[in-house]
């Protein structure tokens, strides 16, 4: 079965989003999102994929949405479950791209999570879910400067 790793650049705060996109502009730190994801499926909201579709390069796109049925491009499921299994049955990696419900959803399904933590606190209304951090260790950090890379795998041993 594929692997689904949510993949997400969250403020020392948790913070993820405000208005209409992201409340900060690092370009190799978005740069590095577009690369992980390129070639591979994603898994997002509606909300999520008008922000950011425009530059994604993704081979496959299943967003969940309970108010629109059709979307250029994507496949259009109305719940997590059923979108996590069309995203599956492409066979390559699923990113979960958020938003927040996404990811909270995402989070007991996920083999990884590729979590930049962008230096800093920013104004914003959506946040990124609390996790267990006992069910997860650290497989690799990088600090960027203005951000951290840090690769989350599920320990398993949970």
């Amino acid at each position: 079965m594929p692997q689904l790793i949510i993949i997400s650049a969250m403020s020392e705060d948790r913070v993820i989003g405000t208005g209409d996109g992201l409340p900060w502009d690092i370009p190799d730190e978005y740069q590095h999102f577009l690369d992980s994801i390129d070639g591979q499926t994603v898994l997002y909201g509606r909300r999520s994929h008008e922000i950011f579709s425009g530059e994604m390069k993704a081979a496959h796109v299943v967003v969940l949405s309970r108010s629109t049925t059709e979307i250029e491009g994507a496949i259009v499921c109305d719940d997590f479950d059923e979108g996590l299994e069309v995203a599956r049955s492409f066979g390559k990696t699923v990113f979960s791209c958020g938003g927040a419900s996404v990811y909270e959803q995402s989070i007991p399904h996920a083999d990884r999570m590729l979590l930049s933590t962008i230096k800093g606190k920013f104004e914003g209304e959506t946040y990124f879910p609390e996790f267990d951090k006992s069910e997860w260790e650290v497989a690799k950090q990088v600090d960027h400067g203005k951000w951290i890379f840090t690769d989350w795998r599920r320990r398993l041993d949970r």
